[in-house]
């Protein structure tokens, strides 16, 4: 980064990059929207079923979830994937109001459940 770069015009272009489909081809659409969600997927239903999930910290500092807490989690990491999933495989696809809508809901959710778990671990 030089000295002359304004350092919040980085953080404003990518933030504003989600709002566009991506770019790519039919490797990138079914790895990264079919495999990875699918993948993603499974830990969320494990730790849906099971009631344990993991939030993931720097370093060693991983805090193990169970309850409420870990359902909420479970919620995040189905979201995280859903995603993916919009973002990379309908976004590749020319059907871009699913694109839109499907992105604006997973990151809804996402944050929702992230909300949902911070206040059981917390309270």
């Amino acid at each position: 980064m030089k000295w002359t770069d304004n350092p919040y015009h980085r953080t404003a272009t990518e933030a504003e990059d989600l709002s566009y489909p991506p770019s790519g081809g039919r490797v990138k659409q079914v790895i990264l929207g079919g495999i990875l969600p699918a993948v993603i997927l499974y830990f969320a239903a494990r730790a849906w079923i099971s009631e344990e999930a993991v939030w993931f910290g720097r370093g060693r500092s991983d805090l193990l979830l169970q309850g409420p807490a870990a359902r909420a989690m479970a919620v995040t990491y189905a979201s995280a994937g859903l995603f993916c999933h919009f973002r990379w495989f309908w976004g590749l696809v020319p059907v871009y109001r699913v694109f839109e809508i499907g992105t604006i809901l997973s990151i809804l959710g996402f944050l929702g459940g992230l909300g949902f778990a911070g206040y059981h671990v917390l309270f």
